[in-house]
């Protein structure tokens, strides 16, 4: 699977440390459980950011980028992990929650303009931050919201489970 991966402020913010995997070619030299790392620790961070950030305030610019750099994330742990799960039990049951919990939640999803792909990936609509209502968003990444505290209960154990040398 081939995904295309913006570079973004907030996906660099997101990637903190390691932004210069978090998107383009840098990706393909990296070792699979430094990839897959990488990416879930930027999806706990992206989690965290997100739940902080006040959408309500946000220009459609921002909150498109938000979206786009929050999908983007996801994507990348989903494939990176899925890579490494290969020879990994624990991390191959992550992953499968991961994308589970994408599906159980694909109609909230939907709500703010991502769609849940059949493999668990997702994709943002276009004009998401125009067509979907800020206040909406905003209280999707609310900090109570059981769905990103379980995704990021799965990033948590990917991981403590990945091994960096592999």
């Amino acid at each position: 699977m081939n995904i295309s991966v913006t570079n973004s402020l907030s996906l660099r913010l997101f990637y903190s440390g390691n932004a210069s995997i978090s998107h383009g070619t840098t990706r393909n030299n990296e070792l699979t459980g430094t990839l897959s790392m990488a990416d879930a620790s930027a999806l706990r961070n992206a989690i965290r950011k997100l739940q902080d950030y006040k959408f309500e305030d946000a220009s459609e610019t921002l909150i498109q980028e938000k979206l786009k750099a929050f999908t983007d994330t996801i994507n990348n742990t989903v494939t990176s992990a899925a890579k490494y799960g290969a020879s990994d039990t624990s991390v191959k049951n992550a992953v499968s929650k991961l994308k589970r919990l994408n599906n159980d939640y694909a109609s909230e999803l939907q709500k703010i303009g991502i769609t849940v792909n059949k493999d668990g990936t997702m994709s943002l609509y276009e004009n998401a931050a125009k067509t979907y209502s800020s206040k909406k968003i905003d209280s999707f990444f609310d900090k109570d919201s059981e769905y990103l505290n379980d995704l990021y209960d799965v990033a948590k154990k990917i991981t403590r489970k990945v091994d960096v040398r592999i």
